[in-house]
């Protein structure tokens, strides 16, 4: 047989275990990189000319400078800065630092899709800034950022794949620890690449179901 399912089977149980592993580091790290992209998305149109270019200049790091740069930089930059971390946080970390510059960009393209002459009858009648995001940018917006969120979410959930370099006990470095020992690269390679492909097909599903809740509510 082409594919000897045997070795699947002995395969699988490392393989859940470094799935266990990235599902904790996404799940840390991406909601963090929401709230940093939140964050970096009002202090980028702030008045306050520090936190917009700090904001700015941050989204811009993120878009230039590779994952993978970034990882190497924070596993053997930090302990030369005297900060010392597990591979477990640093993958938190550089997970939220990254997903919170794309955010930032994603939020404020939902800022702009809300009409400005909208914001301005809200500040006529009297509204606070406050007011204004709660009751008329905030429920606008929703809808308008679950896919962009959806399709980062996968995004960084698949690209956690190079903490291997880092010898985290993640999905790909069990895999690759299970082909040094059998080479068997297709049976091992090839579970591997399912299992991503079906948790991104399930947030995938999970982003649609949202969003069509989310539409069914606004049509009310």
């Amino acid at each position: 047989m082409l594919i000897d399912l045997e070795i699947v089977r002995e395969a699988l149980p490392a393989l859940w275990k470094g799935l266990k592993v990235t599902a904790q580091v996404s799940g840390a790290g991406i909601p963090l990189g929401i709230v940093l992209g939140v964050f970096a998305a009002y202090s980028a149109d702030s008045r306050i000319r520090f936190l917009r270019a700090a904001a700015l200049w941050y989204v811009e790091l993120v878009r230039n400078i590779p994952f993978l740069i970034l990882v190497y930089l924070s596993f053997f930059g930090l302990p030369k800065l005297g900060l010392l971390a597990s591979a477990f946080y640093i993958a938190i970390g550089t997970t939220a630092f990254y997903t919170g510059g794309y955010f930032c960009e994603i939020l404020r393209a939902a800022f702009r899709s809300v009409p400005a002459g909208q914001l301005r009858a809200a500040m006529a009648l009297g509204m606070n800034t406050w007011q204004v995001q709660r009751l008329i940018v905030v429920p606008q917006i929703f809808g308008f950022l679950i896919p962009p969120t959806v399709s980062l979410t996968i995004m960084m959930f698949k690209d956690s794949a190079v903490f291997s370099v880092m010898s985290l006990p993640e999905l790909t470095y069990q895999s690759n620890l299970k082909t040094a020992d059998t080479f068997a690269y297709l049976e091992v390679l090839g579970t591997t690449a399912l299992i991503y492909w079906v948790s991104s097909v399930l947030m995938e599903v999970l982003g649609q179901a949202m969003e069509t809740r989310v539409r069914r509510r606004s049509h009310r």
